[in-house]
């Protein structure tokens, strides 16, 4: 690992591993070490992970004000949600105590390594992985077959709670990236739209691929999931290198890099101090 970007480490020990989580408390509580881990070790695997803390506080804070038909599936649903991103990282860390992760994960993880990408390609790698991988497996667990359409309410309310966080998220990032401020101002609320666009795409296709686990008996599962986990790696090495930054996006990007703080620490810092409370929930 580079030592040419203030606050990085040469050979950061691995995080400890990170225990079964029963209930939305202990999900949070697992995501802080991580960030708290990244801090220590400069890593950028803490920009996904306070951007997650944020989104689970306000799940958890949905949940507590009663805006979901079924509460406590809510809760086991991200709880079963939440796991596959901590076991994805035990067995990346710890690969002769768990099972290794999935290629996806694997690609994301990998990259956390690279100076090259700015904080929000590190933010996208991590929600490509966990929303078009893991959050379809994880309905179709907590609501097997014929069990599943009565999710979709509730599962859909959860954009909106994502879609209430977009606003933070994005000025979280404009302290921390000045040109990237900047492309949002001459996109002025265009790019709050798309960012809201893409995450309810992301999470339909994440119900499409439920739908399909739900309908599938169980030992053609583990083929249809490598067939997904292998397009979803395909995605993040895209979001990494888009097109090989190349042309008119790898420019942008270039240009971003250029001005974006470069201090790992003090962007984790920023970031997980605003994901402490996050803006008003809305459910609608």
């Amino acid at each position: 690992m580079s030592t040419s970007v203030p606050g990085e480490t040469e050979t950061p020990l691995p995080p400890a591993p990170i225990p079964k989580v029963t209930k939305l408390d202990e999900v949070v509580e697992a995501i802080e070490s991580i960030i708290e881990w990244s801090i220590r070790a400069s890593s950028r695997l803490g920009y996904f992970a306070a951007l997650y803390k944020r989104i689970t506080i306000a799940v958890r804070t949905a949940v507590e004000q009663g805006a979901f038909e079924d509460g406590p599936r809510m809760e086991r649903l991200d709880v079963t949600f939440a796991s596959r991103y901590f076991d994805a990282l035990n067995g990346y860390f710890h690969s002769n105590q768990y099972p290794e992760p999935t290629r996806s994960w694997q690609v994301t993880f990998a990259e956390a390594s690279r100076a090259e990408p700015i904080i929000l390609q590190h933010m996208l790698g991590g929600v490509n992985v966990h929303i078009a991988l893991d959050l379809g497996i994880a309905a179709q667990t907590i609501s097997p077959g014929a069990q599943l359409p009565k999710l979709k309410q509730d599962f859909n309310k959860i954009n909106a709670v994502l879609a209430s966080q977009v606003n933070g998220i994005v000025a979280d990032i404009d302290q921390l990236s000045p040109a990237l401020a900047e492309l949002y101002a001459v996109l002025m609320n265009n790019e709050i739209l798309l960012i809201n666009e893409a995450v309810a795409a992301f999470r339909d296709s994440a119900w499409r691929f439920a739908a399909i686990l739900s309908l599938e008996p169980g030992f053609a599962r583990p083929l249809t999931i490598c067939a997904r986990d292998r397009q979803v790696a395909g995605q993040a090495e895209l979001i990494y290198d888009p097109p090989r930054l190349v042309g008119l996006i790898g420019s942008i990007v270039r240009a971003i890099a250029a001005r974006e703080c470069r201090d790992i620490v003090h962007n984790i810092q920023v970031l997980d101090e605003i994901a402490s409370t996050p803006a008003p929930i809305t459910t609608i």
